[in-house]
């Protein structure tokens, strides 16, 4: 099910809504957490049926070993043969549905065999929901985990907001927020979801659907267009694809995080940040700062500083930092283009280690434009259904010639639409943030024309699927 769906808009939702705040008016706290559940269970359902059973497996074998954990006494060699087996258990359930085709497609290749691997549908939200898992599990190993229930434990694994495209949740950041739902007491008794988080919710929901319906879906057809005809494409048409994408993965992708984060301050829970003006940063370590927060910070802490960090020299540190990248290239894909994206990211992220080294620094317009350009030059890759496509992309880029597809040039308008809007107006976050006497109006208003937007887009189109739900 999409976040552009008439049936989540008009019918899922209110439902959900209506269910979630008429239980907590009346007092029944206690139903609170199983409403949440159980609509994320059908949220999930609803896209992906057949793959519920693995969700519900991933999710009783990590609530299972967690808590085995949790009853170990640290530093034994049985609590850490629990936790090796159930990050091999999560790693290969990860494998089998993602790598599978990938592995034996090239295995195949080097042994000179004309054979078909097997591919497997990808459940959608496996990468984000295992992560999540994996970093709890590591978490409770390391002593760090409270107890909490199955159904809260299922809850924070299936949370609908965040399940198939993020944000990456913690759970020492959300299900503290879930267990004070159900309490009742003094210390509780006084709990609601207030006005300013309704408030802000509803125009982060608002400015995130439209992110998605005027910006990325009129990119979209576009960028495709122009992928297909990727091998007769001239010097200006590559550079308006090109960037085209970069503007529309942006506003897709953060359109999502917006509408996951909306949606879920409706419910009283705060999900984490994960986009703070990308195309703004200045350095290639500061657009990893701003770019997909909860994944680069799941990085850093449940692989980066566990490879070493920078503790061990600095020919280590860019091991590791490089190693970290390249991997988490092969966590969006599995195919080589996704490999090199990693890796272009992991070198480039060396080499600004190195310069800073040096003490040389750029102005902060020429490390935007310089951060831009090669973020730009990456997403080709990111794109490209297979290296062949994206070197014929590359080449264009790097040829300059005088043929212009006039079908190309209908994207201008919007690129410089997108353009203004990342480079020279506050983040949608931001928005939602500013205080004002008639926000209120505006956040409804804002809520309004969004609806309005998706009735009549749905009502024209298909509804086009998030791009992170491929991953």
């Amino acid at each position: 099910m999409l976040f552009t769906d008439r049936a989540f808009l008009f019918v899922l939702l209110p439902f959900v809504l209506l269910l979630f705040h008429g239980a907590a008016a009346v007092g029944w706290r206690a139903l609170l957490i199983p409403v949440l559940l159980i609509a994320s269970i059908i949220f999930y359902a609803q896209g992906d049926l057949y793959h519920l059973p693995i969700l519900a497996c991933s999710i009783l074998a990590n609530y299972a070993a967690g808590h085995q954990l949790s009853k170990m006494q640290i530093g034994s060699r049985h609590r850490k043969a629990v936790l090796i087996s159930a990050v091999l258990f999560n790693l290969a359930l990860l494998s089998i549905f993602k790598y599978t085709h990938f592995v034996l497609q090239n295995m195949y290749s080097l042994l000179g065999l004309d054979w078909r691997a097997p591919s497997l549908a990808l459940p959608i939200g496996i990468s984000f929901y295992t992560f999540t898992q994996l970093a709890f599990l590591i978490d409770v190993y390391r002593g760090q985990m409270q107890r909490s229930t199955l159904v809260t434990y299922g809850l924070f694994a299936t949370y609908f907001p965040h399940l198939v495209a993020g944000p990456i949740i913690h759970w020492r950041e959300v299900i503290p927020q879930f267990e004070r739902m159900s309490k009742r007491g003094a210390e509780t008794a006084r709990w609601i979801v207030s006005q300013s988080c309704l408030q802000q919710g509803i125009l982060l929901f608002a400015l995130g659907l439209m992110k998605k319906l005027l910006l990325a879906d009129q990119l979209s057809p576009i960028v495709d267009s122009g992928w297909r005809s990727v091998d007769t494409v001239g010097f200006l048409d590559a550079w308006l694809i090109s960037i085209g994408y970069t503007f529309q993965l942006y506003f897709d992708f953060s359109g999502y995080a917006d509408m996951a984060i909306g949606i879920s301050l409706l419910f009283g829970v705060q999900l984490p940040l994960n986009f703070d003006a990308p195309y703004g940063a200045s350095s290639i370590q500061d657009f990893w700062h701003r770019w997909h927060i909860t994944l680069s910070l799941w990085l850093r802490n449940y692989l980066y500083i566990p490879l070493g960090g920078n503790r061990s020299g600095v020919m280590h540190t860019y091991f590791n930092l490089f190693a970290t990248f390249l991997l988490g290239g092969l966590w969006h894909g599995a195919a080589w283009t996704f490999v090199i994206w990693g890796a272009l990211h992991g070198l480039a992220c060396c080499i600004h280690k190195a310069w800073q080294a040096t003490g040389c620094e750029l102005s902060y317009l020429a490390g935007v434009l310089t951060t831009f350009l090669f973020v730009n030059f990456a997403w080709v890759f990111f794109r490209a259904p297979d290296l062949r496509s994206a070197g014929a992309m590359l080449k264009a880029m790097a040829s300059p010639s005088t043929g212009v597809n006039e079908r190309i040039l209908v994207i201008c308008p919007l690129l410089i639409v997108s353009a203004i809007l990342i480079w020279c107006c506050p983040t949608s976050t931001a928005i939602s943030l500013t205080k004002a006497r008639n926000k209120t109006a505006y956040a409804g208003a804002a809520f309004g024309f969004a609806l309005l937007l998706a009735f009549v887009a749905t009502n024209t189109s298909i509804p086009s699927p998030f791009i992170y739900y491929n991953f």
